[in-house]
This record gives structure tokens, sequence and C-alpha cells, in this order.
């Protein structure tokens, strides 16, 4: 909408957020991201391969696919994760130089979700208000 991301380019992206805080900070995974998830647009300046993500547009229900596979990794982690574990230092994905802890490393992650979520939402009150604040007139975008 407007430019912007549609819903399944942010709902790739919030795979990427959690390959980001999850599988790289955190668990530590030396290849972390799925290749479905959608960087930022400063991940190649900033000098990182774009190679490891899809060069298509994935189909929908694969990238749903994706984003329930991510949701419940970061649930079973939550689930098993004590009070010690969450103290721990991790390196900072982006800033390998300075620590960061699992637990600020999870507020990232329910940070990403949460502005995400308020994104979406103001969209979807855009397409329902329509054109010119006329209502449901507009169909929501298909694009991936």
């Amino acid at each position: 909408m407007d430019g912007e991301w549609s819903f399944a380019q942010t709902l790739r992206h919030l795979v990427m957020a959690t390959d980001t805080w999850l599988r790289k900070a955190i668990l530590e995974i030396e290849e972390p991201f799925h290749p479905l998830g959608q960087p930022n647009a400063e991940f190649e300046t900033d000098g990182y391969d774009l190679s490891v993500f899809a060069a298509e547009p994935p189909r929908y229900q694969d990238v749903l696919a994706a984003r329930q596979d991510r949701q419940a990794m970061v649930s079973d982690f939550l689930a098993t994760v004590t009070p010690d574990e969450l103290n721990k230092e991790r390196r900072n994905p982006w800033a390998p130089d300075n620590a960061v802890s699992v637990r600020s490393c999870l507020h990232t992650i329910l940070n990403e979700e949460w502005d995400h979520l308020r994104y979406a939402l103001r969209d979807l009150d855009a397409v329902e208000r329509g054109p010119r604040g006329t209502q449901g007139t507009e169909a929501p975008s298909k694009q991936v």
C-alpha cells in the first residue's frame, strides 16, 4: 500500500526478523536465513549477501508455511527458556562486537511483530475505507 511492502512481504520480513534474532543471535546458527525471508532495503548495501534469499516472489502458501514455522520456533523456545538463559549474552547480529542479552533479542522479535501488526491493521483500515473514503470498493493487493 502506498509503495510499501505487501502483506506477504511483511510476513516474509517477520520470518527474517525471527531468523536474525532467534536463529542467528540466540541459537547461533551459522546459516540462519530462510530463503523466503524479506531483508530490509539496506541489507545488501550494508554488505550482506542477498543470494541466500529467493530471487522470485514465492507462492503465498509457502510464505504462510515459513511464517508458521518461525512462529512455532519462537513458541518452542519461550516454552523452555529459563530465567538464567534470558540473561546470557549473545553477539548483536548487526553489530557483532556488541553484546546483547537473550532477553533483548526476544524483545526485538516482539517489537517487530507489534510494529508490523500496526502497519497491517493500518493498511487494512485504509482498504476498508476505499478510495476517497468510500466503503469497501478496493480489493486488497495480492502482490507478493
